[in-house]
């Protein structure tokens, strides 16, 4: 008699299986699934080796509620300087040198956001290496046009960069290049979850700095350009984020010039009842592919912009 191929079935049930369990880079909410409760005790726990580091005790990390009521972690800064380079055991990072805090114009656009887990300065010139997917791999951070530039690079007998304008992303160009079908979170990648490297940045901040750290706010200059002074009172238009702000600001597609506060922009908006406004609201890549393609942003913030500045369209 013929024996059945069962393991051939049972090969073909693995497969369905492995299939079905698949990893998927499309986040829960998107597939409109509820994502996990974020536990805020967790944040409590630090590695012993890290600790030792700081020179922390056990009760030192206090966890505050940051934007929307997530948790953000406190700053514990450490009896001693902690200088580069030093090695954080927990996630295998070693951090080379710690850079120089941005104080140029566009400040605030080099700190994190105010809802993560720290909110802090991204220092220019900072660097860090990682061992991953078997391999080695250097993070370091430049200063672009308006904003930090973060790079990854795969080492080996042929680099590969990847970069881009938060911490993340150099990190999923990673795994969309090795079709992985996973993904990684780019600041603790880059060392910037754990409060060491936290405390060493910190120790390179001003007061002003201090306290918007400490705080969770915006870390904007003692000074403002005109084109940052612009931005903040954009940003006093309900609906309206920091990258939009500063779209607007520094944009000339408004009537051919800048406009320096709300009453200009809607001065020139009420011209053609904002239409061209709107337009430049729904279409420019100056707002950011994210923002454009995000369905709130259409739906019902352009309309409330409009709104504010008195454009009914």
């Amino acid at each position: 008699k013929r024996k059945k191929p069962r393991r051939r079935q049972a090969r073909g049930q693995e497969a369905k299986v492995a299939k079905a369990v698949a990893p998927s880079r499309t986040s829960k909410r998107i597939r409109g699934e509820t994502p996990e409760k974020f536990d805020a005790s967790s944040l409590a726990s630090t590695s012993v080796a890290n600790r030792e580091l700081l020179g922390a005790e056990d009760d030192d990390q206090v966890v505050v509620v940051g934007r929307r009521g997530r948790p953000r972690s406190q700053l514990v800064l450490p009896e001693h300087d902690i200088k580069a380079p030093f090695t954080l055991r927990s996630i295998g990072v070693t951090v080379w040198s710690l850079g120089e805090i941005y104080r140029g114009e566009w400040k605030n656009k080099f700190w994190s956001s105010t809802g993560c887990l720290y909110h802090h300065a991204y220092p220019v010139g900072y660097k860090a290496t990682k061992r991953h997917f078997n391999r080695s791999y250097t993070m370091w951070i430049e200063a672009g046009d308006r904003g930090p530039v973060f790079f990854v690079r795969e080492e080996g007998p042929n680099p590969l960069v990847f970069k881009g304008e938060f911490p993340t992303k150099p990190w999923t160009k990673i795994c969309v290049h090795k079709k992985l079908g996973t993904r990684i979170s780019g600041p603790l990648h880059f060392g910037f979850s754990d409060p060491c490297t936290q405390s060493a940045i910190a120790k390179m901040y001003n007061e002003g700095e201090m306290e918007a750290a400490l705080a969770g706010s915006k870390a904007w200059n003692d000074v403002l350009s005109p084109q940052e002074k612009a931005a903040k009172d954009f940003m006093e238009i309900e609906g309206v984020g920091e990258r939009a702000a500063m779209a607007l600001a520094t944009t000339t597609a408004l009537g051919g010039t800048r406009h320096g506060d709300r009453k200009s922009l809607a001065e020139w908006a009420a011209r053609d009842g904002g239409e061209k406004l709107k337009h430049f609201l729904l279409t420019s890549e100056e707002l950011g592919v994210s923002t454009l393609r995000w369905p709130l942003w259409r739906a019902k913030l352009v309309p409330g912009i409009l709104s504010h500045l008195g454009c009914e369209t």
